[in-house]
This record gives C-alpha cells, structure tokens and sequence, in this order.
C-alpha cells in the first residue's frame, strides 16, 4: 500500500446544504468556509434516489442498495412475512475499510451510523453509540477504550431519542444537551488524534440530525405558554447548533497533523417534514384496487392507528429491546388480511414507500407477476398524482418512482426494496385541512393537526461534500465517496461486493426468476454451514 499524508473525514450528519450554503456566504460558519476556498460546495447524493436513510450502509460497504438492501431501520422481511428491526446480522457486507486495514493502515472510526462491533481483532479504534442520533449499542474497541473515554469526558450527553410529542421544556433541554454533545466529541476526536499515529480517521456528528427532527420549526409545539426568551432559545436551535458544528470542525482541524487531507461531508440533509407518510395507512385504501373484495374491517384499521400511535411506540422504548423485536415483529405479520391485501405500505419517514403482495416473493401473495403487476403499479400511480390537498388546490405527490427499475435484476437483495417511492409536495400536514382524491371523496381534519412523531424536520437527498478538487468526482454518490478514501491509499473498490465474507451470507436470500410464464422462489438448502441458492426444481 501506498504510505500518503493521513486522511480526516469528519461527517455532519443531516446538516442540510441549502441552510449551510447561506452561512458559507455570510460568515456565520468561518471555519468551513476557509476549507472550501473558491471551491463551489460539491452536491452528494444518495446510489439510487429516493432512499435517503440507506445512504450510511452505502457509504459504509461501498456497495450500493441493491447489494445491501438497507434503506430504513425497520423493513419488510419477505422470507418471513413481517416486518423486523434492521440488524447488521441479516444485513451486513464487510465495511470497505477493511481492505485498508489488510494493506497496513490503522484505523480510527468514530461513531459511524447503523455499524456493527468490529470484534476484538479491529486495527485501531473503533467508538459506536456515543452521540449517534440513531440508537446504536454503545460499544469500543479495543474494549477498555470506553471506560476510559468516561472517566477523561464523562458520560455520553448525547440523550437517546425519545420519539413523539414533546413539551417545549423537554426541546430546551434537548437543545442545551445537543450543544454539550458536540464540544464532547469533538474532545474525544481531537485526544484520539493525539493519542497515536492513524492513517485513516472518519468521526460523525449527530447533532444537526437531532435537532433538525425536532427543532426546524416550531409547527410541532404547542408555544402558547412559552416565553420569549425561550421562544427566541428554539427558534434559532438550529443556528446554534450549526454554529458549533463549524467551531468543532475548526479545532479538529487545528489538531490535525499537518500533512493530513482534511473532508467534511454529509450523507444527507433535512427539510421540513410534510407528514403525509404518517397518513398513508388512511390513504392507501382509498385508492383502487389496492384490495380483492372487501377491505379490512375497522377494527384492524383501529389496530393499526394505535400500532403507530406514539404512546405505543414510547412504551416500547421502555422494554428490553429483543422483547420489542420479538413483539414488533409478530404484531406486523398479522397486520394486514393477506388474502385480500394487494397492496401494503412500509415504514418510513419523509417518503412514502408501498409494497405489491406479490405471488412467489410475499409468503401469502395475492397479486400474479406480469400484466397484473405492472397494471396495479400504473394504477396505483395515477391515482396518487390524482389526489389534492384541499386547502390550495393542487397536487399531493411531487413524484412517483419504481426502486426496482434503478437496481440491476441481479443485486441479490432486490428483493427487499418497496415497489413504489412517494416524494410528497413540499406542503404541510399540520398547514393543511383535508385531501381530495379522483373520485371526489374526502378526508378532512382539523388546521392545525399535529404529527405522532413530533417531528418538525424530516430527511431528504441533499447531500454535501467539502473537499479539494482532487478528491472523488465533482458530483459523488456516496458509494463514490467511499472509493475515493479507498483511492486516498492507491486501493480500488472492488467490482462485487465480497462473496466470500461470511457476513455476507444472509438468511432468506432469494431470486426471482422466470418459470412457466410466472415468478417463483428459488428454496434455501445449507452446504458447508452457508445458505446456499438451490437449483430451481425440473
């Protein structure tokens, strides 16, 4: 391997570019701005649109969706009928980093999104679940790293999401523990700097992900009783937030080594959250043929309100998390009548995401490959741009989009991904009072309806990168990024992802293939201890 100056990447996780460019301009974020020059601010975006919350896997095996099949932290299970908690036990390549620890280099990798413990045998170090917006296992190799982390920094003051509504006094006190967070890790990052030599470093702040679910706006707060100070205190949140990102990164870059090749870069950003996605159950049975025969009673409508209510969700907070797996999981498989069931949505956040009972790929299908599924698609399409928000007049959707038309037919986890993606109308839930649909029949509600997830802000696309000119491509994906910090150490990516690592090796693996003019599914057997794809039956 090639011996080049250590390289830096320090990631913002969700700050968005189009509130970053304007701070660039006016001073508000120096230290940034020094780093980019004359340079424009280079756009990233995710390796297939519309999955903005898969970009970390991506980034992380250098692999694109369709080979790691991760774009949301709860996901449809199709070998089992249910949707589960993602788990880098079932979906997991090897990190591209570690072809860079094989060539010799010592790593530092600083509480990288959804990433699994490394084991004992990590070249470095290696820090997860200390400021992460997501809830990652809090773990460090080598292993007393972590207790002596706590004992120079203290505890984490990163709080753990609490998702739902919240008080204005719980925002005040998340915005000064967001604050704290960010001087926190930036002390850790700039002692394990100091602490030996590293050839590769990669840290991520979650701050601006945190605060930009909860504080883009004040729409999901009650603030009647709030006082101006306090006010003023949520409302430039953000700002704040911002602001102190830019100050880490400009003592970060301070303690560097000299020679290092310092980047700055965002997976994706965040915007204002319209909401629809919370009202795509109420929506979905309103469009036609999404079921045979008759719909599901109401009780099972009512089930599924309170399985997305947030009372439920903050009490499962509350349980151990392999009980609300296990719970989570059940419930799922019999949420729906799945002999009358064509169609289904899938959690999300900002977008919409649906899902065909499909025969031979849903464990009960419903809908025959072919004709049948492509005419439900283009239905279910027209009906979606044929909706109204009935406050303006004009379209729901922004756009409708078929993942499975932008993976290769052989990414072998094609299979997972939903059949539509839904970008909503930059147009609030919470501004709006009812929707129209084609056939002139309604759902209203009261102005001023506030969200379950009290989330203001929700993600989108928008990626960024700061960086010199010889660093990745004018435009990166984010698999493009990983190559270049392959390419930093003269290593290529490699063309497929790697077959013979054994966290590639999945249960429930599957193809669809063509057999007498209809898809089926090609059986699991084990040989020497690996899933292996059987040979179709004659």
């Amino acid at each position: 391997m090639m011996q080049p100056g250590p390289l830096v990447l320090i990631g913002l996780d969700a700050l968005e570019a189009r509130e970053l460019e304007p701070r660039l301009a006016d001073g508000r974020m120096p230290n940034l701005a020094r780093l980019l020059g004359n340079r424009p601010l280079r756009p990233m975006s995710p390796d297939v649109p519309g999955f903005p919350d898969g970009v970390w896997r991506s980034f992380i095996n250098g692999r694109p969706i369709g080979e790691h099949g991760w774009y949301f932290n709860k996901q449809w299970r199709p070998e089992s009928g249910r949707i589960e908690a993602t788990s880098t036990s079932w979906l997991q390549l090897r990190p591209f980093w570690s072809r860079l620890a094989g060539a010799g280099a010592r790593l530092a990798i600083l509480d990288m999104p959804h990433l699994a413990d490394p084991g004992p045998d990590f070249p470095g170090i290696h820090l997860t679940g200390w400021q992460t917006h997501d809830p990652d296992p809090l773990v460090s190799r080598p292993q007393e790293l972590l207790g002596e982390i706590k004992e120079r920094f203290g505890k984490p003051l990163m709080p753990r999401e609490s998702y739902g509504s919240r008080r204005p006094a719980d925002l005040l006190a998340m915005r000064e523990a967001v604050l704290a967070s960010v001087e926190q890790f930036a002390d850790i990052i700039i002692w394990t700097l100091g602490r030996e030599q590293i050839d590769l470093l990669i840290s991520v702040f979650g701050a601006a992900h945190r605060i930009g679910h909860y504080l883009w706006d004040l729409s999901q707060l009650d603030t009647r009783d709030l006082e101006a100070e306090q006010r003023a205190l949520l409302e430039n949140a953000l700002d704040d937030v911002y602001a102190a990102l830019d100050h880490a990164v400009g003592r970060i870059v301070e303690a560097a080594p000299r020679q290092a090749r310092i980047v700055v870069f965002a997976l994706h950003g965040m915007g204002l959250n319209p909401g629809w996605t919370e009202l795509l159950p109420q929506i979905l049975p309103r469009l036609p043929s999404t079921h045979n025969g008759r719909r599901r009673s109401a009780w099972r409508n009512q089930v599924d309100h309170l399985r997305r209510n947030a009372l439920v969700i903050r009490a499962s907070q509350m349980l151990p998390r392999p009980m609300t797996r296990l719970l989570g999981s059940a419930w799922t498989s019999r949420m729906h009548d799945w002999k009358t069931t064509r169609v289904f949505n899938l959690p999300a956040e900002r977008r919409g995401l649906l899902r065909v009972n499909l025969v031979d790929r849903e464990p009960h299908g419903s809908v025959e490959p072919g004709s049948e599924y492509e005419d439900l698609l283009a239905s279910l399409e027209d009906a979606l741009r044929g909706i109204t928000v009935i406050d303006d007049a004009q379209p729901l959707v922004e756009s409708v989009h078929r993942p499975l038309q932008l993976v290769p037919e052989t990414a072998p986890y094609r299979a997972y991904l939903p059949d539509l993606s839904i970008e909503w109308r930059e147009v609030s839930l919470t501004a709006s009072s009812g929707l129209r649909f084609a056939d002139g029949s309604t759902i209203r509600w009261p102005a001023g309806r506030r969200l379950s997830s009290g989330r203001s802000g929700e993600h989108r696309s928008s990626g960024w990168l700061v960086a010199d000119s010889g660093f990745a491509s004018d435009e990166p994906t984010v698999v493009d990024l990983a190559a270049a910090v392959a390419g930093h150490f003269g290593l290529g990516m490699p063309a497929e992802a790697d077959a013979g690592d054994a966290a590639n090796d999945y249960p429930g693996r599957r193809r669809i293939t063509a057999r007498r003019g209809r898809a089926h599914r090609r059986p699991i057997q084990a040989r020497r201890g690996r899933p292996v794809l059987a040979r179709s039956p004659a």
